[in-house]
């Protein structure tokens, strides 16, 4: 599947779109190109419940799809602008990761230098020994290289050796579930020029070069899912996802208090905390049919503990089951409604024996603490944008060397490859 990547007009701010898709609700965030291309600016977000999808399918496309465009013309008519280019995220048990590995020969007799086009056609190989027929590519992390069965390093490039070896982690969809998302976008009106796993989104906009460097679990608590994804060295390492998210707390509120899902998800946004067995007790009025009672907040974090402590469980067993070296000095990221559940946090790290912190993304000081780990992924989709064009300028600035320059360019190129 290919996305559109018409250019913006070189005339005023080049401003993005983001499309973060939930179970739930759907946040659309757009921001501003600062003038050095070093940061966003200007971030600006529209909420809206989601309909005809869940746990990331799509199941009604014309609600689904009259939903976006809903949204979107709330944000047009927020910022007086036109809006035909969308990033969107993708969630849900269909994102898949897994590892392929793939050899090229570099030289028949003795040893010579890596080059770019060496990594690329070594890439391309791997991305097609790994990807099924009926697959979308979302994205790739090279987790290393080795120089004829040895020296592995992330980096290959001037290198000598006979044979270079790759082993990539693919993270990918169905075609079919990107493309009935593709497709919604597209009756609303709009462009999809960027799909990302929602989970790698909210990194980028949370996570640190430091902590992806030194190691870091970002953990993304949705409404019915959890996405883990694990750093180290840079690089993705890991991706899983569990089956628990703010719709099992909000269900078993709904049944203990006898009320509506509607009113239990409010009652756990205002007044659900995970408390001790000697923490004093309040008492919180909810209204059950034409009456008024009361419930003590003792009750209610009573009621959830059981479905926390299993989330924990499968949390602490997914973290320490992934096979990425030295994860007993990583530290975690939550972000996601239910990291906002007071008390989470702390419990967290005690059954984890990891240091744990609230993911708020870097770009969103003015925003108030309830907001901020809501909009991780939609503000990491438009840094994904920004990256992607700063790359593109560089490279436009690339093409515009001269003819000699470009002739030399090839020559070397053509060199490495034979010699």
């Amino acid at each position: 599947m290919v996305f559109s990547k018409k250019r913006k007009r070189a005339t005023g701010r080049n401003v993005f779109y983001a499309l973060d898709i939930g179970s739930r609700r759907m946040t659309l965030g757009c921001a501003a190109v600062a003038g050095d291309l070093a940061r966003l600016e200007d971030a600006a977000f529209e909420v809206m419940p989601t309909k005809g999808i869940f746990k990331g399918v799509v199941n009604d496309l014309s609600l689904f799809s009259d939903g976006i465009r809903q949204i979107v013309k709330c944000m047009e008519a927020r910022r007086g602008q036109k809006i035909t280019r969308l990033a969107v995220s993708l969630n849900g048990n269909y994102v898949q990761a897994r590892h392929s590995a793939a050899a090229v020969a570099l030289s028949e007799r003795g040893t010579r230098s890596i080059t770019k086009r060496d990594v690329e056609r070594l890439n391309q190989q791997t991305r097609m020994l790994g990807l099924e027929l009926d697959e979308h590519l979302l994205h790739q992390y090279p987790q290393g290289y080795s120089i004829d069965r040895h020296n592995m390093t992330l980096n290959p490039l001037g290198l000598h050796g006979r044979k270079l070896q790759e082993d990539l982690l693919l993270v990918c969809a169905p075609v079919s579930y990107v493309e009935n998302i593709t497709k919604a976008v597209e009756r609303a009106g709009c462009d999809v020029v960027l799909c990302a796993y929602s989970g790698i989104a909210a990194a980028e906009a949370v996570l640190s070069k430091d902590e992806k460097d030194k190691g870091v679990v970002l953990v993304d608590v949705g409404d019915t899912l959890t996405g883990i994804v694990i750093y180290r060295d840079g690089v993705v390492r890991h991706l899983g996802i569990l089956s628990f998210g703010g719709r099992n707390i909000t269900e078993i509120i709904s049944n203990f208090c006898h009320i509506s899902t509607d009113a239990a998800d409010e009652l756990k946004k205002t007044s659900l905390e995970l408390m001790t067995d000697d923490a004093d007790s309040e008492e919180v009025l909810i209204k059950a049919g034409d009456a008024y009672r009361s419930v003590s907040k003792k009750s209610l974090a009573a009621a959830i503990a059981p479905e926390i402590d299993k989330f924990l469980e499968m949390l602490r067993s997914a973290i320490m089951e992934s096979g990425v070296e030295n994860i007993v000095s990583s530290r975690v990221v939550v972000v996601g409604g239910l990291s906002l559940l007071e008390g989470l946090l702390e419990k967290m790290e005690r059954v984890l024996s990891l240091p744990v912190r609230l993911g708020l993304p870097k770009e969103l000081g003015h925003l108030s603490l309830s907001c901020a780990p809501i909009y991780a992924s939609a503000m990491g989709l438009l840094e994904l944008q920004l990256d992607d064009y700063r790359k593109s300028s560089f490279l436009l600035q690339a093409n515009n060397k001269g003819p000699w320059c470009k002739l030399a360019d090839y020559l070397a190129d053509l060199y490495h490859d034979y010699f």
